[in-house]
C-alpha cells in the first residue's frame, strides 16, 4: 500500500505510468502461465489414460484376441479417461486426434506391439483476451507383451530293464549284496539290476510267506528307489511345476506320456490333454518291462527307434507356433527320459547308441527334443563280463548320440546319486525358456 501511495504522489507520474502500461502484460502473463499449467495437467492425466490404454491392448486377457479387438480396447479406456478431463477438445473418434496401431509377430508365440498417439487442445481462460484460445497437448507411448506360446509336450519314459537300477549308489550296494548267488546260477556279484521277472528263481530272495519274489518286488518291499519310480515321480512333479507356470502366464500346456521298452509294449497312459489330474492318473500307471529269463529275448528290451515312430503316430504332421491365433496350433516338444542305451533284435541283436531317424523326421516337422539322459555309469553295470563287454564298451557312445537327437542344448544329464526329478524340472524351464526365443 506504501507503493501505491508514493506512486501516486509522485508529480513527474512517470513511474506510474509506467507501471499502467506494464499491468495489463504482466495479467496476461501471469494468465497465460496458469493456462500452460492447466495444459501440462492434462497432457500429464491423458499420458495416464494413454498408458492405461496400450497395456490393456498387450494384457495377458487380450493376447489371443486380434489386433482390431485390442485396438478397440484401448480406445475405449482411453475415452474412459479422457472423457472426464475438463478444458479438454479432443475427439477419441478421430484419427487426427487419436491414433491407436497395435501390430502382432507370430513367429514364436505371440509377440504384440501397441502404440497410442493424442493430439488435443486444452482450453485458455485468459488467453482468450489474446486471441489464443486453446493450446496444444500432445503425446505418444507404446507397449509389448509376448505372450508365451502354448506347447503340446509327449512325454516318454524308458521303462525298460535297465532302468531297474536304483538311484543311489547306497542302493546299487544293497542290491548287489542281496542278491548274491552261488547255486547253478553263479553270481558271487549280486545284481544291482531290480529286474521285474514273471519267473524269479533265487531261492534267496523270497517273501514273508517264503516264496520266490523278483528283483523288483525285493527292491520296492525295503524302500530302494530304482530310476523308474523317479522318472514316475519326476513326471508328477513336472505337471505340477507346468500348472503352476501356466496359471502364471496364461498358457496352455497340454501332456501325453508314454513309455516304451519293447516297441510291442509301447503304451500311451495318458493321451493328449490339458487335465493335469488326468496326466498325473495316467503317470501312475508307468512301470518296469516285466521279462522272462528263459526268455531268448529278455536282454533285447529297449527299441528306441520303433518305440519313437509309433509316438510319432501321436504327434502333428506339423506343429505350429503356438499363438493362439486361428489356424495355428500348439508348438511341440518330445520328452524323452532314457538311459539311452539301445538294445534292439534288428537282423540279429543290436546294441549301442539310439538312431537318428525318428529324430530327424520329428525336428522336420518342427517337433523339438528334450532329453533326459539318466548316465550309464561304469561302477553300476561293469561288474560281470557281459556287463564289461557290452554295455560298459558301448556306453561313451550314448551321450554323443542323444545330443545328436536332441534340440539344440536341450538334453540335461543325471547320475547315480542325483536328482532326476529337479533335473527334469530344469529341462522343462528351459523348454519354456526356448520356446519364447523367435528362430
Amino acid at each position: 500500500m506504501r507503493t501505491l501511495s508514493a506512486l501516486t504522489r509522485c508529480r513527474r507520474g512517470a513511474v506510474l505510468m509506467i507501471f499502467a502500461l506494464a499491468l495489463p502484460v504482466l495479467i496476461c502473463a501471469v494468465g497465460m502461465s496458469l493456462d500452460y499449467a492447466n495444459a501440462m495437467r492434462i497432457r500429464t492425466r491423458l499420458l495416464a489414460a494413454a498408458d492405461a490404454a496400450v497395456l490393456a491392448a498387450t494384457s495377458r486377457t487380450l493376447m489371443d484376441a486380434p489386433g482390431s479387438v485390442a485396438e478397440q480396447r484401448a480406445r475405449d479406456v482411453f475415452r474412459a479417461t479422457a472423457g472426464l478431463i475438463p478444458g479438454l477438445r479432443l475427439d477419441p473418434d478421430a484419427e487426427s486426434d487419436l491414433a491407436i496401431n497395435v501390430s502382432d509377430d507370430h513367429g514364436n508365440g505371440q509377440f504384440r506391439r501397441a502404440t497410442l498417439s493424442f493430439s488435443g487442445e486444452s482450453s485458455n481462460y485468459f488467453g482468450g483476451i489474446l486471441g489464443v484460445r486453446e493450446l496444444a497437448v500432445t503425446g505418444s507411448v507404446g507397449s509389448q507383451a509376448k505372450r508365451a506360446p502354448d506347447i503340446d509336450f509327449y512325454v516318454m519314459l524308458d521303462t525298460s530293464s535297465s532302468m531297474a537300477l536304483p538311484t543311489t549308489s547306497a542302493g546299487i550296494r544293497w542290491m548287489k549284496s542281496n542278491t548274491v548267488r552261488t547255486d547253478s546260477v553263479w553270481n558271487p556279484d549280486g545284481c544291482a539290476f531290480a529286474c521285474h521277472q514273471t519267473n524269479p528263481t533265487n531261492p534267496k530272495v523270497v517273501d514273508k510267506d517264503g516264496n520266490k519274489i523278483d528283483y523288483y518286488a525285493l527292491a520296492h518291499n525295503n524302500g530302494v528307489e530304482l530310476r523308474i519310480d523317479a522318472g514316475q515321480h519326476a513326471i508328477a512333479d513336472l505337471l505340477g511345476d507346468a500348472q503352476r507356470e501356466s496359471a502364471v502366464n496364461g498358457a496352455t500346456y497340454r501332456f501325453s506320456i508314454a513309455s516304451f521298452d519293447r516297441a510291442a509294449n509301447f503304451r500311451n497312459v495318458a493321451s493328449l490333454t490339458d487335465d493335469y489330474g488326468l496326466a498325473k492318473a495316467g503317470a501312475a500307471k508307468l512301470d518296469i518291462v516285466a521279462v522272462n529269463t528263459n526268455d531268448s529275448n529278455w536282454n533285447t528290451q529297449t527299441e528306441h527307434d520303433d518305440s519313437l515312430r509309433q509316438q510319432l503316430t501321436l504327434m502333428p504332421a506339423m506343429a505350429g507356433t503356438g499363438s493362439g491365433q486361428t489356424g495355428d496350433t500348439p508348438q511341440a516338444y518330445l520328452i524323452l527320459i532314457t538311459d539311452g542305451m539301445r538294445n534292439e533284435s534288428r537282423n540279429g541283436q543290436q546294441m549301442g547308441k539310439i538312431i537318428q531317424d525318428a529324430c530327424t523326421i520329428m525336428k522336420g516337422r518342427r517337433i523339438k527334443i528334450a532329453i533326459l539322459y539318466t548316465t550309464y555309469q561304469e561302477e553300476a553295470i561293469g561288474y560281470d563280463d557281459w556287463s564289461k563287454n557290452n554295455a560298459v564298451a558301448l556306453s561313451p557312445m550314448l551321450r554323443p548320440a542323444l545330443q545328436q537327437c536332441a534340440s539344440g542344448d536341450l538334453m540335461f544329464e543325471v547320475g547315480t546319486d542325483g536328482d532326476i526329478s529337479a533335473a527334469l524340472n530344469a529341462l522343462f524351464q528351459k523348454v519354456i525358456a526356448t520356446s519364447r526365443l523367435t528362430d
